[in-house]
């Protein structure tokens, strides 16, 4: 659980330089600024959601609240890393590879539960940050939808391959 808290979004954001490697290749900027586009938006939502609802973590409001990871204190909702882990999950699965966003997206999960039970998070801190993301994601994909509809069909991912599925 230490190793997922604080190390997984590492790997998760290893394997999105990779997935997007292909599409680099390829020059598909529109894939490519699509991913970038929703992973900045979901940031922004989620400091917007922070000055909305500001939260202390549970180690400050119960502090005899047993942490197995060291954190400074501040605000906890919602969960910085489990905000960019859904959020490469989705745009991934949105944008890349229907396969590996699934992948990322249990280990978005896996980060999250592990942020929770490290005492880090609360609960609702993660499900805002699965809801950041996917209003993040889903604004891209609505707009690069209408923009490049007739330039690129985001309904089919890249394949393993690098080819268009």
């Amino acid at each position: 659980m230490i190793f997922a808290a604080k190390d997984l979004i590492f790997l998760v954001f290893l394997a999105l330089v990779a997935l997007a490697v292909p599409a680099l290749r390829r020059r598909d900027w529109p894939r490519l600024v699509a991913v970038g586009a929703s992973l900045v938006l979901s940031f922004a939502l989620g400091l917007v959601a922070a000055t909305v609802h500001a939260e202390p973590r549970p180690f400050t409001a119960y502090p005899h609240l047993h942490r197995l990871v060291q954190h400074a204190a501040g605000q906890s909702f919602p969960s910085d890393h489990a905000t960019a882990a859904f959020a490469v999950a989705l745009a991934v699965g949105v944008f890349l590879s229907r396969r590996a966003g699934v992948v990322l997206f249990v280990a978005a999960l896996l980060i999250g539960f592990s942020r929770v039970y490290d005492g880090i998070h609360y609960p609702g801190d993660i499900l805002g940050s699965l809801a950041v993301s996917v209003v993040g994601v889903g604004i891209v994909a609505i707009v690069a939808g209408r923009l490049l509809g007739p330039v690129v069909d985001l309904e089919r991912p890249i394949a393993r391959t690098g080819r268009a599925a």
